[in-house]
């Protein structure tokens, strides 16, 4: 089995188990919020590892869903909703690893963009 393969399985696993608990426990929504997006995160990575390619499809890709869940951040924060309310530390480090991942997948592509001229 190819790695890329084992890599959307893990994503399908942790976004259904995210999804699950997302919808069955209403008051605890960030942390699965978080799983749903990971799952999301590892599907796109095994898909453009199955590929075979790395272009720049695989880093807007990327670049969507880290956009995506700014959003996310951006609309809990702004409407005060219960998880925001209930969970502020758990809120504040989901928006350090937010920019965590954006520093991150930034420099790999401005690295990329480098190397190709």
């Amino acid at each position: 089995m190819k790695t890329g393969s084992k890599m959307i399985i893990i994503g399908c696993i942790s976004m259904v188990i995210g999804l699950l608990f997302l919808f069955s426990l209403h008051g605890k929504l960030l942390p699965w919020l978080f799983a749903t997006l990971a799952g999301i995160f590892w599907i796109i990575i095994g898909v453009f590892k199955n590929k075979g390619y790395f272009n720049k499809k695989y880093y807007m890709a990327i670049f969507g869903l880290i956009a995506l869940w700014g959003l996310m951040l951006i609309y809990i924060f702004l409407f005060r909703t219960n998880e925001y309310l209930r969970g502020i530390g758990i809120f504040y480090i989901l928006v350090g690893l937010f920019i965590f991942l954006l520093i991150c997948f930034g420099v790999s592509y401005i690295r990329r963009y480098k190397e190709l001229n």
